[in-house]
């Protein structure tokens, strides 16, 4: 079974039949998380002159940033090109000004959005416990300070700080540190606006890899953080990567997947606008849908077709299908999330007549928006849980970011003077077989005080 061929009248986005075929095509992966074109390699290798793989790039930012500090990060952040302001953090005055000047409406939308956000992530949170008789228990305790690199090149990604910031706060993490790249004229007024709704402590006019080595690091601007959360570009994404041990990483957000799943009684035009929203952010994006009706899967195509004509980033998105888009054909439901748990989409969508009857078989998804009236755009803004999901099938053992992104465990043990009196000669024993002598004696001590 094979593609269907671009032919005059044929609709341009690939089609594609079997599921051996989908896996094969539409559902393969490259064994790299990141993708960089070339000439924005040669660009970045410019900042030290001479030419740099990606990793070495990102490598070289690292070594510079903990060895000269805030001088690397100005330096190699005006060599690429930032803004820079005469000081990275971006004062409390400026900050509330610019949040002022944001429209009303919009106002709203964000602390609606906060609300949802803040309202799911507080009943996510994991209560510790004590089992007494045995003299064992856990707490959980937020981190003193967490690190949020938030995109803002291109953008303002307002929704991505207040699906990383709130989350954060309801983990009742100490200090939240947004790092963001800003323009000459200033961080954007609605930026400002989802720091002050979300609750941020400090925000740095700073982006790109030498922003998340300043988080992980510290520098003498830049306080160093115990957690980062960096969803960004494939530079942000390598960046996080090198330095995990040196400070906590819970995801490496990669380029977006939407999976729709849909039967014949879908709407083809709601299928296709589901797969161009994700499209849109460009070619590392993969838009993919997955049907058991061929006729269908044409519809898709032309809807497609028809709605990128009109779309301001239809280039963008245009790329993204040819790279990593398209329809495949499949025998039935069950088929088609057997395929979808091998791919472990960052975000599943099922737009078919019974969502809820194909939920219990999903193993692997970042996210599953169930039926027409649940978009993953939703998901993006409004809908409550974080949009911050595990992409690259890391949705095989990773979760979406939430407040365990910003706690951690601490054991404890309080065992009385007959438990360890009872459980110091098994201790000693097993330190014996273990062939340390200092443990065993240690672990006896107890069994006579």
């Amino acid at each position: 079974m094979s593609a269907s061929s671009d032919q005059s009248g044929a609709p341009p986005v690939r089609i594609v039949h079997g599921a051996g075929e989908v896996r094969r095509t539409l559902l393969a992966r490259s064994p790299d998380l990141v993708a960089i074109d070339e000439s924005a390699v040669r660009a970045a290798s410019r900042v030290f002159g001479e030419m740099l793989t990606p990793v070495g790039f990102v490598e070289r930012v690292i070594r510079e940033v903990r060895d000269e500090g805030d001088a690397a990060v100005r330096r190699i952040a005006r060599a690429l090109g930032d803004h820079v302001g005469p000081t990275f953090e971006i004062g409390p005055a400026e900050l509330a000004d610019a949040s002022r000047r944001v429209e009303p409406e919009l106002r709203a939308d964000i602390e609606l959005a906060a609300e949802r956000i803040r309202a799911y992530h507080e009943r996510e949170m994991p209560t510790g416990f004590d089992l007494s008789e045995l003299g064992i228990g856990q707490k959980w305790v937020p981190v003193d300070r967490a690190g949020l690199h938030v995109p803002g090149q291109a953008a303002p990604l307002i929704s991505s700080l207040l699906m990383s910031a709130v989350p954060a706060r309801a983990a009742g993490v100490g200090e939240i540190v947004v790092t963001t790249p800003i323009k000459s004229e200033g961080i954007a007024p609605a930026m400002a606006a989802a720091a002050a709704v979300a609750g941020v402590d400090r925000v740095f006019g700073l982006g790109g890899a030498q922003a998340v080595a300043a988080l992980a690091l510290g520098t003498p601007s830049v306080p160093r953080c115990d957690v980062i959360v960096a969803p960004g570009n494939a530079w942000v994404m390598l960046a996080t990567r090198a330095l995990y041990g040196v400070v906590g990483v819970d995801l490496l957000p990669g380029p977006t997947e939407t999976l729709v799943i849909a039967d014949a009684a879908a709407d083809a035009a709601e299928v296709a606008a589901d797969l161009i929203a994700q499209a849109e952010h460009g070619g590392p994006a993969s838009p993919i849908a997955l049907t058991t009706d061929p006729g269908f899967a044409a519809e898709v195509a032309r809807e497609v077709t028809a709605q990128l004509e009109t779309l301001p980033r239809a280039e963008v998105a245009w790329d993204s299908f040819e790279q990593r888009g398209g329809v495949g054909v499949v025998d039935d439901l069950p088929q088609a999330i057997e395929l979808s748990n091998e791919y472990a989409p960052e975000h599943l969508c099922l737009l078919v007549d019974d969502p809820d009857a194909l939920l219990p078989l999903v193993r692997h998804a970042g996210g599953v928006f169930l039926g027409s009236a649940s978009p993953e755009v939703l998901g993006d803004y409004v809908a409550g849980p974080s949009h911050i999901m595990p992409t690259g099938a890391t949705a095989r053992f990773a979760s979406p970011v939430g407040v365990r992104s910003f706690l951690k465990t601490v054991s404890v043990v309080r065992l009385s003077a007959d438990r360890a009196a009872e459980l110091a000669p098994a201790a000693a024993r097993l330190a014996r077989a273990e062939g340390l002598e200092g443990h065993a004696r240690a672990a006896e001590r107890r069994v006579s005080s």
